[in-house]
């Protein structure tokens, strides 16, 4: 299914920038978030996030906060220990 709208846009914002994200090659990416401090992501890890086709976290109220902080406008999927033997093949 072909990402329009909001979602088609692969970009981040730091500040007051727009940054847009390099193209990633199909694969599947582990992006460590930060725990406390959203300020100690790496611009790699945004990058990441932003050129993602979708984002699997294991909460995604959570990792809503930290795509929203930086404008990041991803699909998340919830990826747990409690649903990893349906969600996963689906990822894959």
């Amino acid at each position: 299914m072909p990402v329009t709208g909001e979602l088609a846009k692969r970009s981040y914002v730091i500040g007051q920038t727009e940054i847009s994200a390099r193209p990633l090659e199909p694969a599947l990416y582990l992006v460590a978030t930060p725990i406390g401090n959203l300020a100690d992501i790496t611009l790699r890890a945004l990058e990441t996030l932003a050129a993602a086709d979708i984002v699997a976290c294991e909460d995604t109220r959570v990792s809503r906060v930290l795509l929203d902080r930086y404008g990041i406008r991803r699909r998340t999927t919830a990826y747990h220990e409690h649903n990893a033997a349906e969600a996963g093949p689906k990822l894959i």
